[in-house]
Formats: structure tokens, sequence, C-alpha cells
């Protein structure tokens, strides 16, 4: 087994239990075709691969239907794009997994979703699947004209894990001095992982993001990493004021509410949009499990938000 060398064995071998254990959860909780929101038809995805600093890695592109791309080609406009990071604890690699929301955001906002299928532990350790999403973002600009989308209006946006690196590839394109995605999202995501465990409860007995997960965490992706850099925890940056237009999401039940709301208000007063909505009498991953009320809301709250940025982007001189 391929493991990162400051990771020990015993944690790297319980990070690959998981990964194994994983794919069975998700095929059991997480592809019922309820969840399914696109009204309109959408391609299997494309599977391509994305040059990075760390190396290729795959990616999966969903794209909107040839109708909707015809009628943005004659209001001479081309296909905004959503880069959209995975969750999994920074430990599965199941891109697939975001198949309902990308399937959604392409049928009913009208933009390519590209999920990078970054590498996770115990194979690799901070920074590299932010370095890598980030690298994504960069091919996703590069690439416009050969892909025919509109590399100024790109978006970057994810869940659980997810929406960390979401953030820290937006922090990340702040530092670079370059361009910047017009807008982010974090659904039930990690804001502060070096956040103490005792600050993480629940009214949940047996809530998903428990203790043992977040060690498991620290003592693989995180392992030797100085948590309170800005660079390992998006709530800690000093450029967060910089962030363009940003959607958070939380759960009632989910141990990581509290680091969420915390970076919402942070935001606000930092006079960053900030769109914040928690999510009564649910858990962590509510956009990939019943009820359906709760996923059908928060998933058209994430396709709302990326719209309207998508929308000033083309108006703006």
């Amino acid at each position: 087994m391929v493991r990162d060398p400051h990771i020990a064995r015993r944690h790297a071998a319980a990070a690959r239990t998981f990964q194994l254990l994983f794919p069975a959860i998700q095929r059991l909780f997480f592809r019922s075709p309820e969840l399914e929101f696109a009204t309109r038809e959408i391609a299997a995805p494309e599977r391509l691969t994305v040059a990075t600093r760390h190396g290729d890695i795959r990616a999966l592109v969903y794209s909107p239907p040839g109708a909707i791309l015809a009628a943005q080609a004659l209001r001479g406009e081309r296909a905004p794009v959503h880069l959209l990071t995975h969750g999994g604890a920074y430990i599965t690699r199941l891109p697939q997994e975001e198949g309902n929301v990308a399937r959604y955001l392409a049928s009913e906002v009208g933009c390519h979703v590209v999920i990078p299928d970054y590498s996770a532990a115990p194979q690799v350790r901070h920074p590299v699947a932010e370095q890598q999403c980030y690298d994504t973002l960069i091919w996703i600009r590069r690439s416009s004209a050969v892909r025919g989308w509109d590399g100024e209006r790109v978006s970057v946006g994810g869940p659980s894990a997810g929406g960390h690196i979401a953030l820290s590839v937006a922090l990340a394109a702040i530092d670079a001095g370059g361009y910047v995605p017009v807008a982010v999202t974090s659904e039930y995501g990690v804001a502060d992982p070096g956040r103490s465990d005792d600050l993480r409860t629940s009214d949940k007995r047996n809530p998903v993001v428990g203790p043992p997960l977040m060690r498991l965490v620290r003592n693989t992706y995180f392992k030797n990493v100085d948590l309170s850099t800005g660079q390992a925890s998006p709530m800690l940056h000093p450029a967060l004021g910089k962030l363009p237009p940003t959607l958070i999401m939380t759960a009632e039940f989910d141990t990581l509410r509290h680091e969420s709301h915390d970076l919402a208000e942070q935001l606000r007063a930092l006079g960053v949009q900030v769109t914040y909505r928690q999510f009564d009498g649910v858990d962590h991953g509510f956009t990939h499990l019943k009820p359906v009320a709760t996923a059908r809301a928060a998933i058209t709250l994430i396709g709302d938000h990326l719209a309207a940025a998508y929308r000033a982007a083309l108006v703006e001189p």
C-alpha cells in the first residue's frame, strides 16, 4: 500500500479500510433516484486527465444539454464552469458521488461541472489535494478556448472536506494575485481542521462526523501539519475578506456546523457577501441523503447562488 512516509502504518491502514468500505456505503445510501433533481437529461460525464504540479489526475466533466449551449451561443455567451471539489474526509476518491449535484447544475444553471479526482490520504498529505484542485482551476481557465466554456465565469465549491478545499482554492487564487472565482460554496464543510473536538458538539447521539473520524483525518491527511496557518485552516487566512460571494450551508446535527457558522459570521464582519443557511433536523451529507425536501432545497440554493454570480459576472466591466 502506498502511503506518505509521515503517516503511521496503523493510521494508513485505517484510512485504507475507510477507502475500501466507502464505495459500498455510497451505493447503499447516496444513490437514490429521488435525489436527482435535474429536469433535463444530462449525458454521462466526460472522463479526462488534468496535469497538476503533483502529476496527472483524472476529472469528470458534466456538460449542459446541447439546447442550452445553443441558446447561450445565440446570446453571445459561453457556458460558465463550476469546479466541484468532492468530499470524503480527505481519504476517499469518489468524484461520481457528486453526480446528482453536477447534473442539477448542468441542467438548471447551464454550467459545465468539473470534478477533479484529487489525491487523498494515506497516499498524500496536505497540501497536495488543495494544490491539485487549484491547478485544475488554472487548467479550466487555460482550456476555455479549446473547451468552449467561459473561463471568466468560474466558481468553486464542495461538500465536507471539499468545502475546505474549495475555500482553499479561492484563497490560493487571491494569494496568487490573478483570477479569483466568481463565487464559492461550502456545504457542511470543514473551515478550521485544527479546532478542538470538544467544540464540535451535536445533540445527536451518534453524529456522522465524530471524534474518531476527525482524529483519523488529523493523523493522516493533516499529519505533522501546522493547523494554525491560513493555508491549512481557511478560517484563519488573512485574505478572507477578499472572497467573492460565498454560500455556507450547515446542518443542525452536524458537528462541523459551529465552525461553518463562525466562518459565515467572520466573513460577514469583513464585508463579504455571505449567504448562510442551517438545515434543521438533519446531519452531515444532506445534499445526498433523505429527506428529499431538504436535499432539493439545498441543491437548489447552490444553483441559485451560482446563477446569480454568473449573471453578475456577465455585466461587470
